[in-house]
């Protein structure tokens, strides 16, 4: 019953890279002012600023990792968070490693829960990333990326220009930095890549919001970048019933920069969402659903 289940929810519920017709047609207008006015969601300057309005219970749950979890407000929706400090000693950042090997610059990988994931790697915390594809139907587990991907300074999945990506370096001192990028035409290997995302759109630059009309509220699953890029936000909004109504874009970046993102991008949302910590899911949407891409972060001595 419960495979039937899975298989069930799998098919009919997951919206992996497809986007809505109308979140789509909004990617346009959101690159075309990525320099736009704060959102008026965003407390103005000289008002209570949205981040003193509200008060983040940020929890150690390890060396350098924290977690919060909050019911938004605003957006009517259950929020789960994790702040990982990039330069903490024996911090490892891991990924899904592809299932075949990489023919015509296209990974395939082995569908898997992002619970599985972390579960099998001992990930502290885990989130789902880039968006995928079925090239053998929604039965099948084989999944391809739609967006880049990279590992130790290698290409393994081509890029997807319009969307945005997420980068980290590993610096000399064996720590890591993250940033965004706005296409993923503009990334390029340069030696130091550990890993980049491909994710949907840019979010926050440079502390602002990147402005979207579409008003559909969903699962989301996003990353926020602070401290010149050595802390990272991951970022899980439920969608459930009654109890939690989901975000839109704006709705998230708000949460984002209430939370001190000054730099975010979105990553594969709706029922792919997932975010674990110490191998249980806690954020709640369709925690069946198997993706292609997750990654996560271990300690080690």
């Amino acid at each position: 019953m419960k495979l039937f289940l899975s298989i069930f929810i799998t098919i009919f519920f997951s919206n992996c890279a497809v986007l809505s017709p109308a979140e789509e047609s909004e990617s346009a207008i959101a690159q075309q002012n990525k320099q736009s006015q704060i959102s008026e969601l965003v407390s103005t300057q000289g008002e209570e600023t949205a981040e003193e309005a509200i008060s983040f219970n940020w929890v150690e749950i390890a060396d350098g990792i924290e977690q919060c979890s909050f019911f938004d407000e605003t957006s009517h929706s259950q929020c789960n968070a994790v702040k990982i400090k990039l330069d903490t000693p024996g911090l490892r950042l891991i990924a899904s490693t592809p299932s075949e090997p990489v023919a015509d610059g296209v990974s395939t990988f082995k569908a898997e829960t992002t619970k599985r994931f972390a579960q099998r790697s001992g990930a502290i915390a885990a989130i789902n990333a880039t968006p995928f594809n079925y090239p053998s139907g929604r039965i099948s587990k084989k999944r391809t990326l739609a967006g880049v991907f990279a590992a130790d300074n290698v290409v393994l999945a081509p890029r997807a220009g319009r969307y945005a990506a997420l980068i980290f370096d590993a610096e000399k001192d064996e720590s890591f930095s993250a940033k965004v990028i706005d296409s993923q035409n503009d990334f390029e290997l340069d030696g130091s890549t550990k890993f980049a995302f491909g994710g949907f759109w840019t979010l926050l630059k440079e502390g602002e919001i990147i402005m979207f009309k579409s008003q559909q509220k969903e699962p989301r699953s996003a990353a926020g970048i602070l401290d010149g890029g050595k802390t990272l936000i991951l970022l899980a909004i439920d969608k459930s019933g009654t109890t939690s109504k989901g975000a839109t874009f704006n709705e998230t970046s708000s949460i984002l920069l209430r939370l001190g993102a000054t730099e975010a991008i979105m990553l594969d949302g709706g029922s792919s969402s997932s975010l674990v910590i110490n191998g249980k899911q806690i954020s709640k949407t369709f925690p069946h659903v198997e993706v292609a891409l997750s990654f996560g972060f271990l300690l080690e001595d």
